[in-house]
């Protein structure tokens, strides 16, 4: 079950962002991210009061610094992206492999070689369908943040229903986001973050259904396994650009960048 879950976050992924590239541009990555997180936490808002219990104070700590960490990455990755964006997010997506090697030291996940391999063919092909041949410390940075954001949820997300620790994280992303979206005129900016939530309503949707598939995969599966499933939205992504945004620039080539990534796949589900 926990591998359709981590599939399903990543086709839900793929779904949302397909189009709001122009978005993101128009209103700058953190305020239009920020909008999302405010909508996504409404909507699991109502999950997250049902199924609340008292937590530990490790819970509290590891959750913030979760939601924390995971909205530093976006803007780490947006820094990346004005300058390299293709670059900038493959080496983005490596967190799949540093998290083979840390979930074992850290969590005392279990790692084989066939895992292993699965994760190296799943990253491989990222970068087969992303990479140009430019270092981008902001992208690489972007996956060491990543791993450790990853890492502090794993560690605590079943001391708690997973939705109630997904609704705390994205609150304190949403307040990240929020605070330093502001520049020169807060009061402006606040209100278009607020009117952009309800602008943005489908898109919160899409998300949040890809935020709940994806913390319950978090909470069922090993992490160095869930990691890489995630990585689908990859393959979404390249068919929707190729089918539905008619992007058939060297679509031979990035498709064997997309059926790596499936091979990869596969091999993880094995395992």
């Amino acid at each position: 079950m926990w591998s359709l879950y981590a599939l399903g976050s990543g086709v839900f992924n793929a779904l949302w962002t397909a189009r709001i590239k122009l978005k993101v541009q128009k209103e700058g990555p953190l305020p239009f991210t920020a909008s999302i997180r405010w909508g996504v936490v409404l909507l699991l808002l109502p999950l997250a009061v049902m199924h609340w219990k008292p937590v530990s104070l490790q819970w509290w700590i590891f959750t913030v610094a979760s939601g924390i960490l995971e909205s530093l990455s976006v803007w780490t990755l947006a820094k990346g992206a004005r300058k390299d964006y293709y670059s900038s997010y493959a080496l983005s997506n490596i967190t799949p492999l540093f998290l083979f090697f840390a979930a074992h030291f850290y969590l005392g996940e279990a790692i084989t070689v066939p895992l292993g391999i699965g994760i190296g063919l799943v990253v491989g092909g990222v970068f087969w369908l992303y990479y140009r041949g430019h270092w981008s410390w902001w992208g690489f940075l972007t996956a060491v943040i990543g791993t450790f954001c990853s890492l502090f949820s794993k560690k605590v997300i079943g001391q708690a229903d997973p939705i109630v620790h997904a609704c705390v994280s994205f609150t304190m992303g949403a307040l990240f986001c929020t605070l330093f979206s502001f520049q020169k005129s807060p009061t402006k900016e606040l209100s278009a973050i607020v009117k952009n939530v309800w602008t943005h309503r489908y898109l919160a949707m899409g998300s949040a259904l890809a935020t709940w598939f994806f913390y319950m995969a978090l909470f069922l599966a090993p992490l160095n396994r869930m990691s890489p499933l995630v990585r689908i939205n990859m393959v979404v992504g390249f068919l929707l650009s190729v089918f539905h945004l008619k992007e058939s620039h060297d679509w031979k080539g990035r498709g064997l960048g997309a059926i790596v990534i499936l091979l990869g796949l596969v091999l993880v589900l094995l395992q």
